[in-house]
């Protein structure tokens, strides 16, 4: 009797497995023509009461061992690194980077460990505008040249302010090698990777990582751009890591519930958020959820850990913006709440908002800009500064992109105008060409 009970429990525990993974990927499903038409894939990975379940959407038939960048989510490795540091009594985070550091032009040298750590610097951002330009130059100079001499000027009105910053983390990697005499890969792979058991997971970014996902830009396949050497030399300590969903919630596991890399009094340290949620490295989310995503040339990751019920959502895609980003996280939090999925998309917009098609003129809030409404491929795309995006529509009348949280309602009494909406913002555009 006492086998046949215990047959039963395993199987009941199977099928209710299978049946919580198919449920997650039936909401994704819906993703999937929009996110085909960008040349795109998303994978999601949810840990929850011991289970672990992984669902996809998109062109791309991604899993929880597809290798990926996870950008800015380096962060906290570095972090790490500082508080093993801290604990091994080599330095302070109450130390000035000067101590470590020869001077460096546009740097302070009094600046704190934790100052940078926490992104209250002030300092000039070395990742900037023309980063996009630099990946596609492939200029050997350019990776090969001291990027420390090209921090540009402070400003020191924002110093003790919090003010997201890659040169911080940069400067920290730079900081750690000169304690250690050994290189932060070295660092990475010998103080976080092996101990958690991250055997997929690498210092950087290379072409020739088996199980790549396949870098997406503008829609357009750049793996022949990629090169170590920009994640390598130029994110370096503040975004070069690759690795897989699976391996990052191994790293999740072992820092919050196994303590496998810095003690219990380190790790409050680490998650010390301050008025601008952010801790060590890492940042604090609603309902006690922490984490730190990373968006880089071809990837996009995002994560979401909470140390009281160990629940963790791991997403990323394979462009630097996780398309419906913001819908699917709402998405995936109603489901680790047990709310049913009742969204379901309009598979007739193109028709049903063909008179919206044209150009608008968005002159409010002191901003003044032209934006467009177009149709391609029988999808609908919203252009502004630059940027394109797919629309799409889940209420009557109203469209929406749910990578920027745009919304554009129709107004049946001015049809030349459209209410836009974003970020608690609220105008209206008019038509300036059909």
């Amino acid at each position: 009797m006492k086998f046949h009970r215990s047959i039963f429990i395993f199987l009941f525990s199977i099928t209710s497995t299978i049946i919580y993974a198919q449920s997650l990927q039936l909401q994704l499903d819906k993703y999937t023509p929009y996110i085909k038409e960008l040349n795109q894939g998303v994978a999601v990975l949810v840990q929850q009461n011991g289970k672990t379940t992984v669902a996809n959407a998109g062109k791309y038939n991604f899993n929880n061992h597809t290798i990926f960048n996870i950008g800015s989510a380096t962060k906290k490795m570095t972090a790490i690194l500082l508080l093993q540091e801290v604990e091994k009594g080599t330095i302070k985070l109450s130390d000035s980077i000067g101590t470590y550091l020869q001077p460096i032009k546009n740097v302070d040298g009094s600046l704190t460990i934790e100052t940078l750590l926490r992104h209250r610097s002030g300092l000039g951002e070395i990742v900037g505008k023309n980063f996009e330009k630099d990946f596609y130059a492939k200029n050997d100079s350019f990776y090969n040249s001291n990027f420390l001499n090209k921090i540009p000027k402070n400003n020191p009105k924002k110093i003790g302010k919090y003010d997201y910053c890659n040169t911080n983390y940069i400067l920290l990697g730079h900081l750690l090698e000169k304690v250690n005499d050994k290189s932060y890969f070295n660092l990475l792979q010998e103080r976080i990777f092996t101990p958690c058991n991250m055997t997929n997971t690498y210092p950087y970014v290379s072409k020739k990582l088996k199980n790549l996902a396949k870098p997406i830009h503008k829609k357009e396949d750049i793996t022949s751009y990629l090169d170590y050497r920009f994640f390598a030399n130029y994110a370096y300590a503040a975004g070069s890591v690759a690795s897989n969903l699976n391996d990052m919630s191994k790293f999740y596991n072992h820092l919050f519930q196994k303590g496998t890399l810095i003690s219990e009094k380190s790790l409050q340290k680490f998650t010390a958020f301050d008025e601008a949620n952010y801790g060590l490295g890492i940042m604090k989310f609603k309902d006690g959820y922490v984490g730190h995503g990373g968006n880089n040339i071809g990837y996009s990751f995002r994560e979401y850990y909470n140390p009281k019920n160990k629940n963790l959502i791991l997403l990323f895609s394979n462009a630097r913006i996780i398309p419906f980003n913001r819908m699917l996280k709402n998405e995936l939090f109603n489901f680790i709440d047990g709310k049913t999925d009742t969204i379901s998309f309009n598979k007739n917009v193109t028709s049903d908002f063909k008179n919206v098609l044209g150009k608008y003129l968005f002159n409010s809030h002191g901003m003044k800009m032209t934006m467009e409404i177009k149709e391609e491929n029988n999808h609908l795309y919203f252009l502004a500064q630059g940027a394109q995006v797919i629309l799409i529509s889940k209420e009557k009348n109203k469209l929406y992109n749910g990578s920027f949280g745009v919304e554009l309602e129709v107004n049946p009494e001015k049809p030349q105008e459209l209410i836009f909406r974003q970020n608690g913002l609220e105008t209206t555009i008019k038509l300036i060409k059909s």
